[in-house]
């Protein structure tokens, strides 16, 4: 009696092939999601901004450009009794050594900001660590109680670090406040050049003044 032999078919190991591509595929899917969504956590870690309240000054940090005056700008025009209070450099901007602090007040200005409600501090500072320290010694020796600081997104979580270490044992109240409609957004910092330039520089400073750099 003839007896025909059949080779059973290997349905597990198709199988295990079918689990591993849907593995696979579902780690191709979700991988970018997990990277951007790293990636978004590190710009919202770098923007904090508090609730603009009736703080007696204004501060503008220097090294911002136009937008981060219009900032300042639409700060005051909400309450035009306060003082824009800008920090000095030193730097100058052209072959006279006319002052950048200078440039920023003129503009101001011509927002619409009176010069009598504009102020320079007259040390130099050349670290946001030093205007900290500036902005201190003025408001006390003022009389000053609270000041709104007007600085770009990326730059405010540092910023609170430095402010809030500078000013602990003082009696001015400090708020920070980022720079609205600014390019740099959590969202989408991360399609753009400037984006990470700004990024992992900022995060290499707030780095460096944890560990005591600059203080």
């Amino acid at each position: 009696m003839n007896q025909t032999t059949q080779t059973p078919t290997n349905s597990r190991g198709c199988g295990g092939c079918f689990l591993r591509g849907m593995g696979v595929l579902t780690l191709l899917v979700l991988l970018p999601i997990v990277v951007y969504g790293l990636l978004f956590g590190v710009g919202a870690l770098l923007i904090t901004s508090d609730t603009e309240k009736d703080a007696d000054m204004i501060v503008l940090l220097s090294g911002g450009d136009r937008q981060r005056w219009q900032e300042a700008v639409n700060l005051y025009k909400a309450r035009p009794s306060r003082i824009i209070l800008i920090t000095e450099t030193g730097d100058t901007i052209n072959e006279i050594g006319t002052r950048y602090s200078l440039l920023v007040r003129n503009n101001l200005s011509a927002m619409g900001v009176p010069l009598d409600n504009i102020r320079i501090i007259p040390k130099v500072s050349r670290s946001t660590v030093e205007e900290a320290r500036s902005v201190r010694e003025y408001m006390e020796y003022w009389g000053h109680k609270s000041c709104v600081v007007v600085t770009d997104p990326y730059h405010t979580f540092r910023t609170r670090l430095i402010f809030q270490d500078t000013f602990r044992t003082s009696p001015v109240n400090v708020e920070i406040h980022a720079v609205k409609g600014h390019w740099y957004k959590a969202t989408t910092w991360m399609f753009s050049r400037q984006g990470w330039e700004v990024t992992l520089l900022e995060l290499a400073k707030v780095v460096g003044y944890v560990f005591g750099a600059g203080r």
